[in-house]
């Protein structure tokens, strides 16, 4: 494994990396609408410095200088970066969603609406029902017809 390949999924928020004795200093900037989860950093060796002048937040990751410590300090960057990624491709998903109703709504009949039924399934299928016709729709997969 090179250090690109090691560090490629992170590249795009960090700030600077630098050496200080025995520690590598991750200054990495993320956007403002980011979470940070506690279960990503180790308390002792994290520091929030705030917003920056371009509304970034501004955090650094201390590791020791072993494989062990860059490793886990690398996959917790990279799990913060998953996580707030995934988070906006599903708030982008939900306002596709939200907007495909809206349209649904606008075009069909109050009548029709009213008869209009979600059933949630255990096994992650949705059955959507409209005037008596039913469709299934896996979750993660394709839409099937019934």
């Amino acid at each position: 494994m090179s250090i690109y390949s090691e560090l490629q999924p992170i590249f795009e928020y960090f700030h600077q990396i630098r050496k200080l004795e025995d520690y590598i200093i991750y200054d990495i900037r993320f956007p403002s609408t980011w979470k940070v989860l506690k279960k990503f950093i180790i308390e002792d060796k994290f520091l929030n410095h705030g917003i920056d002048e371009d509304g970034y937040i501004l955090l650094s990751f201390v590791s020791e200088l072993t494989e062990e410590s860059i490793n886990l300090t690398q996959n917790n960057i990279l799990g913060i970066v998953n996580f707030n990624l995934e988070r906006e491709q599903k708030e982008k998903l939900l306002q596709d969603k939200i907007d495909e109703l809206k349209n649904i709504f606008e075009k069909q009949t109050l009548d029709n609406l009213k008869s209009l039924k979600f059933d949630l399934k255990p096994n992650g299928e949705i059955n959507f029902k409209r005037n008596g016709r039913a469709k299934t729709i896996e979750v993660a997969g394709e839409v099937q017809e019934e």
